[in-house]
């Protein structure tokens, strides 16, 4: 598991990172002193965990996760006690209150390892039981796809409709599927595997790190260098590289 420390404070850093050496299956991949900065970063790491303060130069903590489209799990560390309701309502897992000690810290990150068990291969043979469709015997063998896909929820798998998936968004080994609810899942396949595992002639591959819904565009507008900005059901804009811009021809008149 990654994660960032994202505090404008030095020294509430150095204890959060002085801490995680009781638990060496988290890397911290960064540091970050503003929300400004903690948006970029955490674009580019896409860390699976965030220690997230809230009164930040630039913007809160809870400005920098509207400005995400694939939420990490996130323990807030703040010295405010009144944020706490908004913090959960946000998703967080964990709301740690400074000054706090190490037991305290131990129970917020073993809440986030227990919602996070890794993928193994049993799970993996697992999904691929729940997803398989039973079709009809007919003359031709013809690939088939599933119906829904299942992710992990905590302890559960939870089974999201393939018809409900607008697109899905590569998030480190992971994906994210967003729905046309504006849920996000994410599974443990990552976006090459999901690719092979959702029908083609309805899901394209737009760009090395996204996947699309062509019956969820909207909107196509040239770059001016071969690709594409395709605007989606809901409003959201994703660009079509130069490389992938074949895929959209059925869309083109």
């Amino acid at each position: 598991m990654t994660t960032l420390l994202i505090d404008d404070e030095a020294p509430a850093r150095t204890i959060i990172r002085q801490y995680l050496a009781d638990f060496p299956q988290i890397s911290i991949v960064g540091e970050c002193a503003d929300g400004l900065s903690a948006v970029e970063a955490i674009r580019l790491h896409q860390p699976d965990l965030l220690f997230l303060d809230i009164q930040m130069p630039g913007c809160t903590g809870f400005e920098v996760l509207t400005q995400l489209n694939c939420i990490p799990r996130v323990i807030f560390s703040t010295a405010y006690d009144q944020y706490a309701l908004s913090a959960f309502e946000a998703g967080a897992v964990d709301y740690l209150l400074k000054p706090y000690d190490r037991a305290r810290f131990r129970q917020a990150v073993e809440r986030v390892l227990a919602q996070a068990p890794a993928p193994d291969a049993a799970l993996t043979r697992l999904l691929q039981r729940l997803e398989e469709t039973k079709l009809p015997p007919s003359a031709a063998v013809a690939p088939t796809y599933p119906a829904r896909l299942f992710v992990p929820q905590g302890a559960r798998l939870i089974a999201v409709p393939v018809q409900d998936i607008r697109w899905v968004e590569a998030a480190g080994d992971y994906a994210t599927l967003h729905t046309r609810t504006g849920q996000q899942h994410l599974s443990n396949l990552g976006i090459s595997q999901l690719a092979q595992r959702l029908d083609p002639q309805k899901f394209v591959r737009i760009h090395r790190s996204v996947l699309v819904a062509l019956d969820a565009v909207r909107e196509l507008e040239r770059d001016g260098s071969g690709g594409f900005y395709a605007t989606l059901e809901g409003g959201r804009t994703v660009r079509v590289s130069r490389g992938h811009a074949d895929v959209l021809r059925p869309l083109l008149g």
